[in-house]
């Protein structure tokens, strides 16, 4: 038997940004910065399905609906992810 306090989850957010196609990145506290192309571009719309599976590819969790940012951020799309099974 083991001892000990229940794993707890920290939400991340997540931030789609375009440069020749569009990728995705999150700063990981124990991986460090990660980037994902979604395989989308160039010149096509932001694809938030392509987007969540490759997140969900590398253990991603989305937990929430992409959201469209204000022009004056860094990038144009955010969602909140969690790794999955944490």
């Amino acid at each position: 038997m083991t001892h000990g306090s229940p794993t707890t989850t920290a939400a991340l957010t997540a931030r789609a940004e375009y440069d020749t196609d569009w990728h995705v990145y999150i700063d990981d506290p124990d991986r460090g910065p990660l980037g994902y192309c979604t395989g989308t571009g160039p010149d096509e719309p932001f694809d938030p399905d392509a987007a969540n599976r490759v997140l969900e590819q590398d253990g991603w969790r989305v937990t929430g609906p992409w959201k469209q940012t204000p022009p004056t951020d860094d990038a144009p799309f955010t969602v909140t992810v969690e790794k999955a099974g944490a």
